[in-house]
């Protein structure tokens, strides 16, 4: 809105003004100028009389600082912003606006409670706390927004509520992290609940207390071991002992112990595997 103001004298009078669409139109001699109805309230404008441009462009920024309240309480109504987010909103929203307008508009939202980082970490931490993210998750995410450290630290994370939160959230996706064996749905369950902000502790104990049942494990190795032989014994470029490496590495790298490998291995040597 300052370039309203570049081709103007020092001085203009005002000759009338209009309200339109909450607007108000400031009619002066040689142009016109649009502000909220709260900037010509706060300014007092009076018909005949002259102002100076520096007054105008002290209209202009209150006026901004106006717009940027307005457009953010209005936002803040849905959905609650950090200072730092904020600041992000008015730019993104306002990108011919004056930091020092903006950065008033913060300021005063900050004095009349719409902006409190206090009440921001709270919100999101009992937020994520009821859809089972970990203090890990909790403590990033609030770091990425610009909350001040302090608020952050002074934040309690109850260890019970943080096993309680990693339970439920493993009971959550246990079914859907599955794989042809055992160690490898551990490491993805693993892998899972410490991107979800779980501690090494709670989720090893949690990847821990996964029941195995030995027999079905063994099973699924020796299936596992059967299409992987059958695999490798169709490449006639492969001697015996190349096919005896490659299964194991294959099997290997799926997540299997090595050792089980190896006594399966023993097992078909030893004709003890049907090989159906």
């Amino acid at each position: 809105m300052k370039e309203q103001l570049e081709g103007i004298g020092s001085e203009v009078t005002l000759e009338d003004f209009k309200v339109k669409d909450n607007v108000v139109v400031l009619i002066f001699d040689d142009f016109k100028l649009k502000i909220l109805p709260e900037t010509y309230e706060e300014f007092k404008f009076k018909l005949g009389t002259v102002y100076k441009k520096d007054c105008l462009s002290q209209v202009l920024f209150i006026n901004d600082k106006y717009l940027a309240e307005k457009y953010l309480i209005s936002k803040a109504s849905k959905h609650m912003y950090s200072v730092f987010e904020a600041k992000k909103v008015l730019e993104k929203k306002f990108d011919d606006m004056s930091n020092d307008s903006i950065e008033a508009a913060i300021a005063d939202l900050i004095k009349s409670d719409v902006l409190d980082d206090t009440k921001y970490a709270k919100q999101y931490k009992d937020f994520f706390d009821d859809n089972y993210y970990g203090k890990y998750f909790i403590t990033n995410y609030l770091s990425l927004k610009q909350v001040d450290p302090k608020i952050i630290n002074d934040l309690v994370f109850d260890q019970k509520l943080e096993e309680v939160k990693g339970q439920k959230y493993f009971e959550l996706i246990k079914n859907k992290y599955v794989s042809s064996n055992i160690i490898r749905q551990k490491k993805k369950i693993y892998d899972c609940l410490l991107k979800r902000g779980f501690g090494t502790n709670i989720s090893s104990s949690i990847v821990d207390s996964i029941k195995v049942d030995p027999v079905q494990e063994e099973k699924k190795l020796i299936k596992s071991y059967l299409k992987c032989k059958k695999k490798y014994e169709n490449n006639k470029l492969l001697d015996s002992r190349n096919i005896n490496d490659k299964v194991i590495s294959h099997l290997v790298h799926e997540g299997y112990n090595y050792d089980d490998v190896m006594k399966v291995i023993d097992l078909d040597k030893n004709g003890d595997i049907k090989n159906d």
